[in-house]
């Protein structure tokens, strides 16, 4: 089908005069691939130790015990990341070039994250309205701020590294900075979340997750300083900017016109279900899975979690790569779908067994038993299951979005589906009203609703792969 180039005032929707393909000199490319791994080792790993559910959200149930708290977490890190991306792409896809959003996004988000620092400082002296509501709007800003600069940063890498790298290249980058986490997590994070034993103050408390913040955050901006060093080749880009109505009609048009598209979609609403199993998987497992080793429970094991969860998405990376490259989007999508479907059955399955063994992890003062290590289990086979959406994912939005249009692409579906990072504050009644298990078997049904909406992508053609943007399947389907 042709693109529907339909002008507005006499100018073309895009520029005729721009290349679909945008070409990438070898060594640039090579620059650009060392500095992007580099960018995505230290942002996953900073990522890990400002983590939303296993860390931040630690903080706030320890501080607090509330399961409505602990939602409001997770609700701000999605919903504050994804509603604003569709409105982003009406100010940056007539730009050629994305790099100076990212450089100036990334200027106000290392400021705004210590700001929230500041806010977790408040905490040693306080725990009450002022202080978590200034905790929280910081985050907000960290949170907005992120998910811009996810666009920015994924429609950059179309002009940045070839189209036949773009699997390896997502899966080396959570390859190596999941080795490091696995690492960190357990001889670093998980040591300084257990300073002071179970005797320890609340003081000391938040002051072991601010240390951990600390050390987050400046990975975080030395992560950012790494891309803003790339360089970028212009690409296609729009004519004009366009409203927010016009974007919307827009992404109508392509859920209409592309099967691909309209599958990934409903992977969206799926993966919003399944991403509560990660959510509360403190509260879960505070409720459901005894730990006496420390009064607060496994609210205390974040580096461990970290470690867990790092382990999976490490060792699944390689795999998931590979997959995409060589069978495509839709065989990554699948194995995915297994995994968030089996993750439920393993959480559920955990309480029910007997204490056959305990035993001290190295390095730590963790006491593990059956039914914590296949808790653990479980938030490994979640791990796997977010990493396979991660890649599978991204090599779909950068390969099939139409060239000009991949900020909208992208972001027309975060935007409609944003509403339903809404759904841990019902997950949060349903813990209260019904029971975590309750809960546990909603995700379950998540899980095979993303099982079988995987069944609904059509081949992505990869032996194609060796081709630039644009010439890939999918690109030119309806772009207008």
């Amino acid at each position: 089908m042709e693109m529907n180039r339909q002008s507005v005032g006499g100018l073309p929707e895009i520029l005729p005069a721009e290349p679909s393909a945008v070409p990438i000199p070898s060594a640039t490319a090579r620059r650009n691939y060392t500095l992007g791994v580099l960018n995505g080792t230290l942002g996953t790993i900073s990522f890990d130790f400002l983590h939303p559910e296993l860390i931040l959200a630690g903080l706030i149930y320890a501080l607090t015990q509330s399961p409505l708290l602990v939602a409001v977490v997770t609700v701000i890190s999605k919903l504050a990341g994804l509603f604003p991306q569709l409105h982003a792409s009406s100010f940056m896809e007539h730009h050629a070039s994305k790099r100076p959003f990212y450089v100036i996004l990334a200027f106000l988000r290392g400021a705004s994250g210590i700001a929230m620092l500041g806010a977790m400082w408040l905490f040693m002296w306080r725990v009450d309205g002022l202080s978590l509501g200034i905790f929280f709007g910081a985050y907000l800003v960290v949170s907005v701020l992120g998910g811009l600069g996810y666009v920015v940063f994924l429609d950059m890498i179309s002009r940045m590294i070839p189209v036949r790298s773009i699997g390896s290249f997502f899966g080396n980058r959570e390859l190596t900075g999941g080795l490091l986490s696995l690492v960190a997590g357990w001889v670093l994070v998980q040591p300084i979340l257990d300073r002071g034993g179970e005797g320890r103050t609340s003081a000391e408390l938040v002051a072991n997750y601010l240390i951990v913040a600390v050390l987050g955050t400046i990975l975080s901006i030395v992560s950012m300083a790494f891309l803003c060093m790339c360089r970028e080749e212009p690409g296609p880009r729009a004519a004009r900017p366009t409203t927010l109505r016009e974007s919307f009609s827009r992404g109508l048009g392509w859920l209409k016109t592309d099967a691909n598209y309209r599958a990934y979609f409903w992977l969206r609403v799926a993966f919003r279900i399944n991403y509560l199993s990660l959510a509360f998987f403190i509260p879960y497992g505070v409720e459901r899975i005894p730990y006496s080793a420390d009064p607060k429970g496994v609210a205390v094991l974040g580096g461990v979690m970290i470690a867990a969860i790092k382990f999976s998405r490490s060792l699944s990376s390689a795999w998931w790569g590979r997959l995409a490259d060589r069978a495509g989007v839709r065989p990554c999508m699948i194995g995915a779908g297994l995994c968030f479907f089996l993750g439920p059955v393993v959480f559920l399955v955990a309480p029910h067994l007997p204490p056959l063994f305990s035993v001290t992890i190295p390095l730590t003062k963790v006491v593990l038993d059956l039914p914590l290590a296949m808790y653990f289990v479980a938030l490994i086979v979640v791990g796997a299951a977010i990493q396979g959406d991660v890649i599978g994912g991204g090599r779909f939005l950068v390969v099939s979005a139409p060239p000009a249009r991949r900020i909208s692409y992208m972001g027309f579906l975060n935007t409609v589906t944003s509403p339903l990072t809404l759904l841990p504050f019902a997950g949060a009644a349903v813990m209260r009203y019904w029971s975590a298990t309750a809960l546990y078997w909603m995700i379950l049904a998540g899980g095979l609703l993303y099982l079988v909406s995987a069944f609904g992508f059509k081949h992505d053609r990869p032996e194609r792969a060796g081709k630039e943007p644009g010439e890939a399947e999918g690109a030119s389907i309806a772009a207008e």
